[in-house]
């Protein structure tokens, strides 16, 4: 049984249209959906990047599935909550509800994947960092995406709150690095 039928009853597509919000939206939404209906098998798996395809009003999407990107979501819906059709905004309710009950239920859980995603983000961003000394094109190149990485273990870090500690000293310790020019570390 899916995680939204255990905490909703049915699933939203007996129950609702698919939609009633514009197209990137509504893709937005179904993405969000389709990670919460698996929160449960994606807190007791062992993978950290889960991979899901969801069919959109603007295609197949094949997103991968973490606690910090199923709260970008979230996010960005909320952000934009009054361009979403009153259908939906129900469908964004449920999908916030899960994310609470999830937290709830799995804890230990909860935490572990959000440590784990934290380390994958913070290591991918490290690397990069350490290679603009030795080829600066490719940082200049790069940067824009690379900086996701930061910008997702920041996310992350706000999620685990007090639990991360640690993980914060880390983070600040890499920002300072920033401020030091290459050639002199």
């Amino acid at each position: 049984m899916s995680w939204f039928k255990k905490l909703f009853g049915a699933s939203h597509d007996e129950s609702t249209p698919p939609t009633d919000s514009p197209p990137e939206l509504a893709a937005k939404l179904l993405e969000a959906e389709t990670f919460a209906d698996q929160l449960e098998d994606y807190l007791l798996s062992d993978k950290l990047f889960w991979q899901i395809s969801v069919e959109t009003p603007v295609g197949t999407r094949q997103p991968k599935m973490t606690l910090g990107s199923l709260y970008e979501r979230i996010q960005y819906l909320q952000a934009h909550a009054e361009e979403l059709g009153p259908n939906d905004r129900r469908r964004l309710e449920k999908i916030e509800r899960a994310w609470e009950e999830a937290l709830r239920q799995y804890p230990s859980q909860w935490r572990e994947k959000l440590r784990r995603e934290y380390r994958s983000y913070m290591n991918n961003w490290k690397y990069f960092l350490e290679q603009r000394a030795s080829n600066p094109e490719r940082w200049a190149q790069e940067y824009k995406f690379e900086v996701r990485n930061r910008e997702r273990a920041r996310l992350v870090l706000r999620l685990l709150g007090p639990d991360a500690a640690d993980l914060a000293k880390e983070f600040e310790q890499v920002e300072k690095s920033l401020d030091v020019p290459p050639k002199n570390r």
